[in-house]
Order: C-alpha cells, then structure tokens, then sequence
C-alpha cells in the first residue's frame, strides 16, 4: 500500500493532537495528585495535633506515594536513593523535596511553573542545605541549559553557591555583586516585558501553558536566590522585588528570598527556621521537617554534567590561535579583517571586518559579559595581521577603569604596542577629550578628502594607489562606554553627535572606522532620537545579556553563553547570526606576549603613543619651557597634552585671576604661572614679587620665594605694593588670598586697582587669587561693570551664573569637579576650557612647594 503525501500529513497531525492530549490528560493527573497530597498535608496537621507517637506515622502514611506520584524520581529521592543518571525533562515537576517530614517522608514544596519559596529565619547552615537541595534537583531532572540561576547575596560574596560554579562556565549562573541588586531587577523587569509582549503575545497566560500546548518550551526558566544585604533592604526594593515575584511566575522566573520580608501572597511558599534549629514548611504545617543537604561531590558532578551539556565540552579557542605565522604581512587597502573566534556550530573561524562595508561597529554587553576581553581579541588579532603603517588604533575608555592601559609602556612593562597612537583611560569626567578625538579625526577626515580631489580619487583604497609614498594607514577608533560622551544634554554632546554623524556617514571613503562599546545603550536618548548615527554601525557585536545592540527580534544575545559573542555584519538582522566562542585574551601569555614581540618589531622612528590619564594630576616639571614672560596655568585637555598659557606684554589687561575657594588647587594654578615665568627669564632679566595675605599662606610662599632665590632671581617677599612706575625688566606680583588681607583693606583695594589699570603697559603684571568673582569685580573695577582690565582667568569651583562679570565668561556651560578649572584668554579668542591644575612639587619632589 502506498501512502500518499496528504495521507501522511493527516497522520502526522493525528499523532500531535495525540501527543497534546496525553500531555493535558498527564497536566490534570498531576494537579489532582497534588490536591491530593496537600489534602492529606491537611489531615495529617489536624491528626498530629490530636494525637503522637505511631498515629502520626498512620496520619502521613500515604503521603510517600503521593509524593513519589506528584514529584517523580530524582525529585523526590533522598540521596541514598539518588540514581546515578537522573533523567532530564523538558517540563520540570511541580513539587521539589527540601527535607524530610515527620521523620520518615519527604517534605516537598512547588517551584518550577508554580511559583516563589520564602525562607525565614537566620540559619545559614540550614537554609544552605535547603536552596542546595532544591537547586541539585532541578538541575538534575531538567535539560540542561534550560534552567538558568541568579544570585544575590552580598554578605557573602557569591560564596553561598559554591559547589555551583561550574554552571558559570556556559552562562547559566550569573552572581550579582553588592551594588547590583538594581541590575538583578531590572534584567528581570525586561524579561519579564518581553516575554509576555514577544513569546506569549496574549494567546497564551504563562510559559508552562505555552509548553503544554506547544510541546516545546521557547524559554528557559530562572530561579532568582536573594539574600538580604547587611544594611537591609529598602522599602522601594522590597516594593520592585514583590512586583517581579507577582508577574515572574508565569514568565518561568522563579525567587527564592532568603530573610526578605517580601509580601506572603498566593503563590509564595514558606520554609521557617527557628533559632532552635527547627523547621517547618507551608506545605507541611507543623510537621517537623529535617534538612538534608547534597554530598558536595553530588553537586559538582550534576553541575559539571550540566555544563559540559549545555554547549561547552570543547574548551573555548586560544588567543594563540588568533595570530598568523606571518606578522605584519597584509595590507589594509581595501580594509581590515582580522578572526576573533572560533564558531561554535562550524568550527571554523568567525572574523570580523572594517572596509567598505561594514564600515563600523557596535559593541555591548553589560559588566561582566567579557566585552573588554572582546576588545582585546579584537585588537591583537588586527595587530597582529596589519603593520603600523597599514593601521592606527586610537582607544579611549570613558569608564573609571584602566582597560586600555596595559597597551601603553608601565612602570614594569616597559612595551607598548605599536598601532597606537592615543590611548585615554579614566576619562569619565572629562568628556572634553572625547570630543578632542572627535576633532582629530574630522579634521583629518578632511585632509585625506583634500588629498582624494587632488588625485581626482574616491576612496582611501584608490588614493593609496595613486599616492604610494603618502601615508595613508586605515584608522580604527574604539571608544568604550561611549555612551559617557552624549548622555548629557550640552554643547559638548551636540558637537559629538554632529562629529559622530558625520564620521559615521563619510569614514567609509576616507578609511576611518568607529567601534563604539557600551555596557547599555538603551538609555541614550540623544543617539535614539537620530537613528541615522546608528544605522551606520552595520556590524554589531552582542555579549552575552546585550540589549538594543541587535534588532528587536532577534533574541540571540540572551541565550548565548559566557565567552561567546553575536557577531552579527547585518545591522543585527536575525539571519546574520553567527555566534563566536572567545579565547581568554586577558591571562598572562596573551596579549601581553603578543605586544611584546609587536614591540620588537616596531619601526625605530615610531614614537610611543600619547597618553591621557585622567585621574593623573600633570606635574609642572613635565611641561615644556615657555619663552620670555610667558606662564603655564595647567594643561589642557586636548590629543598633544599642551599647556594653557598665557602671555605678560605691555598691552592693556595683561593679568591673570584666580577665582575659587579650593585652596591647594589655587595656590598651584599661581605658583605654575610664577615658576613658569622663572624658567623662561634668566637671572636678573625679572623682578617677582609674593604676597601672603592668608598667614596659613605663608609657608608655602615663602617656599616658592626661597625657589625663585635659589635660581638666581630677584624675589621680595610681602611688604607693601609699589604704585606703577616704568620698570626696565618685567615685575610679576603674585597675591595669594586678596580676600583675605586684613587692616587697610580700602589702601590695598586702591592698589591693586591701580596696578591692574596701568601696570602692564609698564612692564607690571598682577597675578591675583580671589575666592569669589564678587571680590574680584569689587577690588578691581572702579565703578559699576564687567572687568575689563584682566584679560587672563582660572575659575575653580565657581558656578557658570557666578563667571558673566569676567572676560568671556557669558553664557557659559560650566560644572565644577575636582582638579579641573576653567581657563580663559581674552586675547586669544578662544571660547573659556577646561584645564587640568598643575601640581607643583618641591625642590625634593616629596611634597607640594
């Protein structure tokens, strides 16, 4: 008999209605089990409270049968009767054993597809035995990678779960830290979002339903342990926390609160410790019940079968692997393409590329997602392939961290590698350099489009062809936490969107490549309001737990394991998946072997690149000589690390403020100016002049004046200020504190008033600290009016409101913070900027002069 085509669909559909039938008539069974057993719960509470002894073994006779019914097998057994292989199944069962009731049967309690477990009570040993005992069971009889557990337990570290670990490797426990309980929930909050918008979509109430009908589950289920910080939680945390138990159910995110005094509600089970050590469930009222925690070598083989399962029995690729036998041997003319790991389904190498197309990339992974080690991977396998001359790295990392600093020669590493020629580390608050790269890049975006027209050329690709002695290398800026740079909403973020976008969109001809990393993305608004920034960056790579970097149907990124990484080259269409398995690029060996070898290779010309550090304070001794009468105030932020200087001629206004009340940072801003100046005069051709007027001050002044002495210059120290007179060499008067002289405060006003008017025309410079822009405008101008007779101008912490009387200083955007200043030369033109203080140190260098 030969069966036809629809004869055999027909059967087929026959067998799955079948099969979806037996599944619901399985699902009643099982839920009339369970009335059963917490009927005779019921009957055995009310047996024991009117009898002991033998009637209350007869009272729970019958439990274990139900028990084994309800829970089967390994779910139920007690470890003596544990089977060697528990058998995985695709729907968990509803009742896990904790312990052991009444003595002799197993106390079970509802988890999986059923809802949450409280424990109460501050036994650590015993409720360890329990969360160990349920967690052992469900890893066991699921399939493995289908449950996925969170922790939180910030008295201990992560230190509770142990003999867990192991499931770690493939991404299946995550441990949260301290300060990441608002993380937990909120990955939480969008799981449970986007499950019910995305897989459930209103056709079914809950994952289990879905699975039932389906006869597939399309989600992994969650056990989240919470254990309450030391401090406690707060009323709001409690609050979210009840809000995700009350939806996570049905979403197969299940909590188990450890001393969390979250809401007793439907759904919510209790196992209560007391301090005697006694235990009681809900499920098994007053029964006392026993714990009986795993043997650790039962743990770590269930979590170690579950790990090896779950997709990682190969170990993952080496980083040696990455690097060619020849170095240094490609060229980079029609772009850069460089393997960064090993496909996990076709073991071969999964490469990316920066060219024509794609031209850019997003990057994203939360902490600990290992986007820094995806970095690195990146940029040692592109080094490795493409010489100095063929390929430029500038690396910022806006994060307080040093991720990029290893690239740079250290204090024990002397090497650094070769294709970088920025690097900038800590630079959280200081965005202005940010933008400072942007510029670079924009500028010379134009010179290459200059150079393009002149050889009547289009791209980086042909201009290399008809100028080969030129230098021409592909430029690969990676920012990481870039996100630090535009996330708020002022000039600086304006002009970088506008550097972005317009980089993005021509880096293509000119050869300019952008990776933006970020750990989340989401919250930008400014980036998700121009999409036409975004929709440049058309190779995307997700770490595992990444939002927003793919699009939005593509779930990829959060089922994919730890060490893997999305690689996706079609703007994070779901079709361009491929999923690379990473090698470890931070262990010693690594990375750093390969810099070193580069090291060795580096051309004898190339210069080490340019440094920016900004937790690092400049020294004044690191910065250049200055000629004749001009000073040094501290170093900009900018790519060459200059100095903000100004310059003391015969022309009107040719002084310089302080303003702010930080005394340290003061007193180095106008000691950098006075030593400055001493470095350009040689003996004799100056005369400086150091007034104290804060006798806290006066120490440290007379420090500086025993320097300026020591290098063979004229110095006075305090006494009272000469009226202007033409003098043959330049005279610099530095005042430290004028606010707080005191005696003769209207004479002294009067002078320096004087001095500032017609000083400089006669070779006499004022060098003032002021602690407030109110001082400053009442001492030195006449009548009502902005100052107009100092050009020059530091402000420390000083609001923007409180600049608009000084030169320059409307309609400013200005925020103090610590060890910045704002700095401002009327003569130059150029709008006030951030500058980094120099420190001043003593003559032994063991203290600040």
């Amino acid at each position: 008999m030969t069966l036809k085509p629809g004869d055999l669909v027909a059967a087929v559909r026959k067998d799955i209605r079948q099969a979806r039938g037996a599944i619901r008539a399985r699902r009643a069974r099982l839920d009339e089990m369970i009335a059963e057993a917490e009927a005779a719960v019921e009957q055995g509470r009310r047996d024991v409270a009117a009898t002991s002894g033998p009637e209350t073994a007869m009272a729970v006779a019958g439990w274990r049968e139900l028990a084994a019914e309800a829970a089967p097998g390994a779910a139920s057994a007690s470890w003596a009767d544990w089977p060697a292989e528990p058998e995985p199944a695709e729907s968990g069962p509803c009742l896990y054993r904790v312990g052991t009731a009444a003595g002799e049967v197993p106390a079970l309690v509802p988890l999986l597809d059923s809802g949450h477990l409280k424990i109460t009570g501050s036994q650590t040993p015993l409720a360890d035995a329990i969360v160990d005992a349920l967690l052992v069971r469900i890893v066991a009889t699921t399939r493995p990678g289908s449950v996925r557990v969170s922790l939180y337990d910030p008295r201990r570290l992560g230190a509770g779960l142990g003999g867990f670990h192991a499931l770690s490797r493939p991404g299946l426990l995550t441990v949260y830290g301290v300060e990441e309980f608002k993380d937990l929930l909120g990955s939480l909050d969008r799981d449970i979002r986007r499950i019910q918008r995305d897989v459930l979509g209103g056709g079914h109430s809950s994952l289990s339903e879905l699975a039932a009908a389906t006869g597939r589950r399309p989600e992994p289920w969650q056990v989240v342990i919470v254990q309450s910080p030391a401090r406690g939680f707060r009323d709001d945390e409690v609050a979210h926390l009840n809000s995700v138990m009350h939806a996570g159910a049905a979403c197969g995110i299940h909590v188990i609160c450890r001393d969390v005094p979250v809401e007793d509600a439907s759904g919510i089970e209790r196992v209560d410790l007391t301090a005697d050590g006694r235990i009681t469930t809900s499920m098994t009222g007053e029964l006392p019940v026993t714990a009986e925690p795993p043997p650790p070598e039962l743990v770590r083989a269930v979590c170690e079968r579950a790990a090896r399962w779950a997709g990682i029995e190969r170990d993952p690729p080496r980083f040696a692997e990455l690097v060619p036998h020849r170095m240094w041997s490609e060229s980079s003319a029609a772009g850069v393409r460089a393997p960064i790991g090993e496909d996990v389904d076709r073991y071969e190498p999964v490469e990316v590329l920066l060219g024509d197309d794609p031209v850019h990339a997003l990057v994203g992974g939360p902490p600990g997602s290992g986007k820094t080690n995806f970095l690195y991977a990146m940029i040692g396998s592109m080094a490795a392939r493409y010489s100095p001359e063929e390929l430029e790295f500038y690396l910022l990392d806006f994060k307080e961290g040093v991720s990029f600093a290893r690239l740079a020669s250290g204090r024990t590493d002397k090497t650094w590698l070769p294709h970088a020629r920025l690097i900038g580390v800590n630079i959280n608050n200081d965005r202005e350099f940010g933008l400072a790269l942007l510029r670079f890049l924009a500028r010379e975006l134009e010179r290459r489009g200059a150079a393009a027209r002149e050889h009547e050329v289009t791209k980086i690709e042909e201009l290399r062809a008809a100028d080969p002695d030129g230098h021409w290398p592909r430029m690969v800026a990676v920012i990481d936490e870039f996100q630090v740079l535009i996330q708020q909403q002022d000039k600086i973020t304006d002009e970088s969107l506008y550097l972005l976008n317009d980089l993005a969109r021509r880096g293509r001809s000119q050869g300019i490549h952008l990776v933006l990393a970020s750990q989340n993305i989401g919250g930008v608004q400014t980036l998700w309001g121009r999409g036409a920034i975004l929709d440049q960056f058309t190779l995307r790579i997700a770490l595992p737990k990444a939002r927003r970097i793919l699009a939005d149907d593509n779930p990829a990124a959060l089922q994919v394991a730890r060490f893997c990484a999305v690689v996706n080259a079609e703007s994070g269409a779901r079709q361009a998946n491929r999923i690379a398995r990473l090698p470890d690029a931070g262990v010693a060996g690594t990375f750093d072997a390969l810099q070193r070898e580069l090291w060795q290779r580096r051309p004898e010309h190339l210069a080490p690149p340019r440094i920016f550090d900004g937790a690092h304070v400049p020294e004044l001794m690191t910065a250049p000589a200055l000629p004749p009468g001009e000073s040094a105030v501290g170093q900009l932020i900018d790519l060459a690390g200059s100095a903000a200087t100004v310059r003391f001629d015969r022309a009107p206004g040719r002084n310089l403020a302080v303003v702010g009340t930080r005394a340290d940072e003061a007193y180095d801003v106008l000691a950098s100016a006075v030593l400055s100046l001493s470095r350009g005069h040689a003996p004799g051709s100056a005369v400086f002049r150091l007034y104290a007027l804060d006798p806290q001050l006066e120490p440290r002044v007379g420090l500086l004046a025993r320097r300026l002495a020591d290098d063979g210059h004229e110095v006075t120290l305090g006494g009272e200020l000469p009226e202007p007179a033409d003098r043959d060499v330049p005279e610099y008067l530095a005042l430290f504190a004028v606010d707080a002289a005191t005696g003769r405060a209207e004479d002294l006003r009067r002078a320096v008033r004087r001095l500032v008017e017609h000083g400089p025309e006669r070779r006499m410079h004022v060098l003032g600290w002021w602690r407030t822009t109110d001082r400053l405008k009442a001492d030195v101008v006449e009548r009502v009016g902005n100052v107009r007779n100092i050009d020059a101008w530091v402000a420390l912490d000083v609001r923007d409101s409180e600049l608009s009387p000084l030169p320059g200083g409307q309609m400013l955007s200005w925020t103090p913070r610590h060890r910045r200043a704002l700095f401002h030369d009327q003569r130059t033109g150029v709008p006030p900027q951030p500058i980094i203080p120099f420190e001043v140190m003593s003559e032994t260098g063991d203290g600040v002069a």
